[in-house]
């Protein structure tokens, strides 16, 4: 499948010989209990896993084994995830697929995320993707945990 999204319009679906008005608006109403962490988000692993699933990309990648992406977030895969930063063409792209889903999207302090053209590199800052108010909130916490205790 594929996914694109329009400002405004929100996120659509599609299978790999769909024509885009063959594509219907993506819908995740039960996505699995896991989060998935970036690169250098490792720390907040052990605060996470009390909650859900941890995908952690910086131990759990390995050339043998295939894992979910941030992609997951989109079949339903993954709660939420949490990334170090989202360069133009991946994660910002992949945040603002996100977000036209419906999604929330933010800083890891809860802030809205900058406009992309105000940015370093077109590079924005460590973001949070959850699928839901709760799961956001989940992550804000453990993020706030491990800010102010490590």
């Amino acid at each position: 499948s594929y996914f694109y999204a329009l400002r405004n319009q929100g996120t659509f679906k599609g299978s790999l010989t769909d024509d885009l008005d063959a594509c219907v608006p993506l819908e995740i109403k039960n996505p699995q209990p896991t989060v998935y962490l970036g690169w250098q988000m490792s720390h907040l692993k052990p605060f996470l896993e009390q909650h859900y699933s941890v995908i952690d990309l910086t131990s759990d990648y390995k050339k043998e084994v295939q894992i979910t992406n941030l992609n997951g977030i989109f079949g339903g895969e993954l709660a939420g995830a949490l990334i170090p930063e989202a360069k133009l063409i991946d994660g910002a792209a992949l945040a603002f697929v996100a977000r036209e889903a419906g999604f929330l999207v933010t800083t890891l302090n809860g802030s809205d995320i900058p406009p992309i053209y105000t940015c370093q590199d077109y590079c924005l800052p460590e973001l949070i993707i959850a699928t839901s108010p709760a799961i956001h909130q989940n992550l804000l916490e453990a993020v706030a945990y491990c800010e102010s205790h490590f």
